[in-house]
């Protein structure tokens, strides 16, 4: 993909079209890089807010590199579950007695006003009301974590699991989206789609694990990703939404055409080509210079047959064709990580973004 930071004068010009095409009269079509979102993603897009922008994309970090972003909001909300609950419990001994003093009844929060100083009287208001002050904050701040945290990241990994491959769904924070004019923003703002949408979604942002994408901007929708993740899994049954309907894309809605996507995943597909052409020739010829170019076919016999493997070439998979191919490499006398060294890595390889 060509990093979205880095448009060419042609890309910015379809993005800033959004401002010189607007005219007073009605739009009648969207303007690109938006078009109408197809109707195989009807399902998914027809629960989402009309009023907020939505981004998917696929993670395909591995699986124990999402627990480990799991582990971290687990032991956090743990903490203050356990925090609330201390204090409810030391509440318990504290709140009830002063309700009853409060009602007339002795209890022991009770106290004689008559043998006791105005310093005395003092110091226990101070303390009391420090109380007070020390739980309202705890409650009013921290009790909405936990919650949040079962309704949405718990229940989602509890439905879903995790995969190697998962569907992101990411929607705008509403501070900041509820500003926009509905209908006008995505033909006229040109800077919240440079300044907020496009560094949203550049390779080195969606890098990585889903849980590490929430800031200023935006939220996960983990009802969407469930719903996403539902529609992916009635595949099976020749029904539902493929995966790759959820590459990587912007999606909004105006009253006029209603969803509109726009595939930034796809546009940079026919560079990304070229630069995998690129390295795979450069990689052949050295092999050919090496007299080698029968391990190069090999290698190729390699990749096509992990690749085409039920459930596609997973990160597992990638690993093992590696320990392959090193041993292919070692039998025929060459050094595995200097040859890639010297063709600059085998970024760029299909199966090995």
């Amino acid at each position: 993909m060509t990093k979205a930071t880095r448009r060419s004068g042609k890309d910015k010009s379809s993005v800033s079209g959004y401002a010189s095409k607007t005219t007073t009269s009605k739009q009648t079509k969207p303007l690109t890089p938006f078009v109408k979102a197809p109707s195989d993603l009807q399902p998914f897009l027809e629960p989402l807010s009309a009023k907020e922008i939505y981004l998917i994309h696929i993670d395909r970090n591995p699986i124990e590199l999402k627990k480990q972003a799991f582990i971290v909001p687990i032991i956090l909300n743990a903490l203050i579950t356990a925090l609330i609950a201390w204090r409810v419990y030391k509440g318990l001994a504290i709140y009830p007695p002063l309700l009853a003093t409060a009602l007339g009844f002795t209890s022991s929060m009770s106290i004689d006003t008559s043998a006791i100083s105005w310093e005395e009287i003092g110091g226990h208001i101070f303390r009391r009301a420090g109380t007070f002050i020390v739980d309202y904050i705890i409650l009013s701040l921290f009790l909405a974590w936990p919650i949040r945290f079962v309704r949405g990241p718990v229940r989602w990994r509890y439905v879903v699991g995790f995969r190697e491959r998962e569907v992101i769904v990411r929607r705008s924070q509403k501070s900041w989206s509820e500003k926009l004019k509905p209908n006008k923003w995505i033909y006229e703002d040109e800077e919240t789609v440079q300044k907020i949408v496009v560094p949203a979604v550049t390779p080195e942002k969606i890098q990585k694990s889903g849980l590490l994408l929430v800031d200023a901007h935006w939220d996960l929708d983990y009802e969407g990703m469930i719903r996403a993740h539902g529609l992916v899994d009635k595949t099976r049954k020749g029904e539902g939404v493929p995966l790759d309907e959820f590459r990587t894309a912007v999606l909004v809605h105006t009253e006029d055409d209603g969803w509109l996507i726009w595939r930034v995943a796809d546009e940079e597909t026919d560079e990304e080509r070229k630069r995998q052409r690129d390295k795979i020739v450069l990689f052949k010829d050295k092999l050919t210079l090496m007299g080698k170019e029968s391990l190069f076919f090999r290698w190729v016999e390699l990749i096509q047959y992990e690749s085409t493997q039920p459930g596609g070439f997973t990160p597992e998979r990638q690993r093992s064709a590696m320990v392959q191919a090193k041993q292919m490499f070692e039998n025929e006398g060459i050094d595995f990580s200097q040859f890639w060294r010297e063709v600059g890595g085998m970024e760029g390889l299909p199966g090995f973004e």
